[in-house]
């Protein structure tokens, strides 16, 4: 009984995973003039990043470099989100400009979905966290200190790690 409802539970994640990768569509015709304007896409940008660290990097070329667009236009004038980029997240993503979106993503969504939080070793560990369910999902080259952060964060101490990153 209990093989029949993991492999049921494995069945639906991965239908589930696929229906999020087949229904998404990159917003278009949008227009970012006034705040009113942002705020109208917030949910867009939400399912924007669900998407993109759902999809192997190296798929769906074309809608990933049109997810990215909007999302940077997003980001440069929303004023509901203000990322902060710190030394260590370009150390750590090098010359992979899409980990760096991926970060700045997961930092965007996380600061919509709690509008409250302020605290910088949060937001950058929400965004780091984005970069490694993206490394995970694959397409990346092989990354050994992404790899490492990785099983921080299952180990429930990545957040220690970016305050240690933070304080230098």
């Amino acid at each position: 009984m209990k093989k029949h409802l993991l492999l049921l539970a494995f069945g639906l994640l991965t239908y589930s995973g696929a229906a999020v990768a087949q229904t998404y569509s990159v917003p278009t015709d949008y227009s970012f003039q006034a705040p009113a304007d942002y705020a109208r896409y917030d949910n867009q940008v939400i399912e924007t990043v669900k998407w993109l660290e759902a999809t192997p990097l190296g798929k769906e070329a074309a809608q990933r470099q049109a997810a990215n667009r909007f999302l940077i236009q997003w980001m440069t004038g929303t004023p509901a989100v203000s990322v902060q980029l710190q030394d260590y997240v370009g150390k750590l993503v090098g010359k992979e400009p899409d980990m760096l979106m991926m970060f700045m993503a997961g930092w965007s969504r996380y600061q919509l979905q709690h509008p409250e939080e302020k605290d910088a070793v949060v937001l950058n560990t929400e965004g780091l966290k984005t970069v490694l369910k993206a490394y995970q999902t694959g397409g990346y080259k092989r990354n050994k200190q992404l790899e490492s952060l990785v099983a921080l964060n299952e180990k429930g101490t990545l957040a220690e790690w970016v305050k240690g990153q933070l304080k230098s």
